[in-house]
C-alpha cells in the first residue's frame, strides 16, 4: 500500500508525458487495474482522515479520525489523530480496526508494518495491531517509533544508511525538460531561497535544514531507500503468512503546500516518484513473484489550485473566478464580535469565545459561554462565520448529527459532510469555504468537499488482477474490503465494498499458501 500525500487525480495522465520509464505508474496502468473516477465520499479531506480511511474503509463518521488535531468534547480535552491520552504516538484514536489488525487476529505470524515521513500516515494505515511502525522525527533528525509498537532490531540500520545528512550539499534540480514555467507569482518559496531552481539543500547547521530535505524529492528517495531496506530485513511476502507494507509519501504533500498542484516542482516530484515506484515493482516481482503480493497506489486527498493564480489566469481570459483566502483569526474575530454584541463583554477580555479552530471544525470556549442558553451561542456563531465573503457552508453539529439537512445544501454534498461528522470529537460548528477559496497561509491547499480535493488515483498491481482502466466510480473506502477479499478475510462493519477486478478478486492466502510464497 502507497499513499503519495496529496496525490490528485488527474496527476497520472497530466504528468504522463514527462515520465522517463515505462515500468513506474505506466506499469501500473498497463498491467494492473486503474480506476480513473475514484472520489472520497467526505469533506474534511486532510491527512488523518483520508489515511485512516484508506485501510479501514470507514469514512470519519466510524472511524473517529475528523481531523489532524481535534478535541473531545466529553473529556475536554485537545489533541493530535495519532497521539494517546499519555502523549504516545499511537493509532488508540482509531474507532476501527484497520486491515493489519484485521489481519493479525487471524494470523499472528503475519507481519504489519507502517513507515513514512508523517507518523500519523504510518499509523493510521498500519493500525493498533502493527509489528512495525515507524516515522521520520524532523527534530531529532532520525526515524522513530513509540512505546506503542514494538521496536524494530533494524532501526538503527534504518537510521545509519538513510538519513538527512546523506543530502547535505545536495542541489534539487529537475531531471527532464517541460513545459511548465519555472517561477510563477503566488508560488510560495523553498526554506531559504526563491520558487525558481534550482533549489539548494541548506547547511545543517541551518534551523531550516531538516525542512529543506523534506520539502525535496531527496526525502521521497530516503523513504523509498528505507522501504527497501525494511522489506529485505522482514522478508516480507516470502513465507506462508501474508503480510502488509504500508507506505506514506509525505514529500509530495510538503512540496504542494508551498509549489502548488500546477508547478514545474511538483510535475518533477512525480517524475521522480515515477523512478521509485519502477524500482519497488522490480523489487516485488524479484523477491515475491507478481501474482504473490498485490501493489496498491493512491491518496489520502487532492490538493486546490492557488487561488491568486486562479484569479489571475481567469482576468487574462477577461473572465471571473470568486477565489480567494480566509484565515482563521477573521473567523475567530467574527464570532468573538457577534458573541460580545450578543452574550456581553467577556470575563476575561484576553480570551476568546473560540477556544480552537480545527478545519473544518470550530470549538467554542462554553469558559466564557458557560451561563448562556447553548443554542442561541451556536447559533449566533454560525451566523458570524456565514457573514465571511469566502465561507460556503457553517453549520451547527447538532444539526449535522440530527440530520437536518438546510435547502441550501443538496443531499450529495450533505452526505459528505456527514461522513466526515463523528459526534463528540466534531466541534459545535463545522465550516467549509466556497470553492476555489482555501483556509489558510500555505500557497495551496485542501480540505474541502469540492472534486479537486476529494478525486484520487487508484491503481492496484498483481495478485492475479486483469489490466482494466475504467471510469466506474469507486471510493478509497472500497480499497480495504477489497484487499480484505483477497486474503480471505472480511471486515465487520465498512463503509466501501469490494471494487469490481478483472477477474473477480481472487484470494491470495486461504490459512496457508503453497510453496512458501
Amino acid at each position: 500500500m502507497v499513499s503519495f500525500d496529496q496525490f490528485r487525480g488527474d496527476y497520472p495522465s497530466k504528468f504522463s508525458r514527462s515520465f522517463t520509464t515505462a515500468g513506474g505508474f505506466r506499469r501500473m496502468m498497463a498491467e494492473g487495474a486503474n480506476f480513473t473516477s475514484c472520489y472520497y465520499d467526505h469533506a474534511n479531506n486532510i491527512t488523518g482522515p483520508g489515511h485512516a480511511t484508506l485501510l479501514t474503509g470507514c469514512y470519519p463518521v466510524r472511524s473517529g479520525i475528523v481531523g489532524n488535531d481535534f478535541c473531545d468534547l466529553t473529556s475536554g480535552r485537545c489533541g493530535y489523530c495519532a497521539q494517546d491520552t499519555t502523549g504516545t504516538f499511537s493509532a488508540a484514536n482509531l474507532r476501527v480496526p484497520t486491515l493489519g489488525d484485521l489481519l493479525r487476529r487471524s494470523e499472528p505470524k503475519s507481519k504489519v508494518v507502517g513507515i513514512a515521513i508523517k507518523d500519523r500516515a504510518a499509523i493510521l494505515m498500519a493500525g493498533k495491531s502493527a509489528t512495525s511502525c515507524i516515522w521520520y522525527d524532523a527534530a531529532a533528525r532520525r526515524w522513530t517509533s513509540s512505546a506503542a509498537y514494538p521496536q524494530p532490531p533494524w532501526l538503527s540500520q534504518l537510521n545509519a544508511k538513510h538519513n538527512v545528512d546523506k543530502y547535505i550539499g545536495a542541489v534539487w534540480k529537475p531531471i527532464t525538460a517541460s513545459n511548465l514555467p519555472d517561477s510563477v507569482d503566488g508560488e510560495g518559496a523553498f526554506p531559504g531561497g526563491s520558487n525558481a531552481f534550482p533549489h539548494r539543500i541548506l547547511d545543517p547547521s541551518h534551523q531550516k535544514f531538516v525542512a529543506s530535505v523534506l520539502i525535496s524529492p531527496f526525502s521521497m528517495e530516503m523513504l523509498f531507500d528505507a522501504t527497501r531496506t525494511v522489506i529485505e530485513r522482514e522478508k516480507l511476502g516470502r513465507d506462508d503468512a501474508p503480510d502488509i507494507l504500508c507506505v506514506g509519501v509525505s514529500t509530495t504533500d510538503y512540496a504542494g503546500h508551498v509549489f502548488g498542484p500546477d508547478s514545474r516542482e511538483i510535475e518533477d516530484m512525480y517524475v521522480r516518484a515515477d523512478r521509485h515506484i519502477e524500482q519497488l515493482i522490480d523489487l516485488l516481482d524479484r523477491t515475491v513473484g507478481r501474482r504473490h503480493y498485490v501493489l496498491a497506489i493512491t491518496s489520502d486527498h487532492g490538493v486546490a489550485p492557488i487561488p491568486e493564480i486562479l484569479k489571475r489566469q481567469a482576468e487574462q481570459q477577461r473572465a471571473v473566478i470568486d477565489a480567494g483566502r480566509i484565515r482563521e483569526a477573521e473567523i475567530q474575530k467574527l464570532i468573538d464580535s457577534a458573541m460580545v454584541q450578543t452574550i456581553g463583554a467577556r470575563d476575561d477580555v484576553a480570551e476568546s469565545y473560540v477556544r480552537e479552530i480545527y478545519e473544518p471544525s470550530i470549538y467554542l470556549n462554553w469558559k466564557q459561554i458557560a451561563n448562556h442558553e447553548r443554542r442561541e451561542a451556536i447559533d449566533v456563531a454560525v451566523r458570524a462565520v456565514s457573514s465571511h465573503p469566502g465561507i460556503g457552508i457553517a453549520i451547527a453539529t447538532d444539526s449535522i448529527i440530527a440530520d437536518r439537512r438546510p435547502s441550501s445544501i443538496d443531499q450529495q454534498l450533505w452526505n459528505y459532510i456527514r461522513n466526515s461528522t463523528f459526534a463528540g470529537r466534531t466541534g459545535e460548528i463545522v465550516m467549509y469555504p466556497k470553492q476555489y477559496w482555501i483556509i489558510g497561509g500555505n500557497a495551496a491547499t485542501h480540505g474541502t468537499p469540492y472534486d479537486y480535493d476529494r478525486w484520487v488515483p487508484m491503481m492496484i498491481l498483481g495478485g492475479g488482477v486483469a489490466n482494466i482502466t475504467t471510469p466506474r466510480p469507486i471510493a478509497p473506502v472500497d480499497l480495504a474490503p477489497s484487499l480484505a477479499t483477497m486474503l480471505g478475510l472480511r471486515f465487520t462493519t465498512v463503509d466501501g465494498s469490494p471494487m469490481p477486478l478483472p477477474p473477480p478478486a481472487p484470494s491470495l492466502w486461504n490459512g496457508k499458501r503453497k510453496n512458501g510464497r
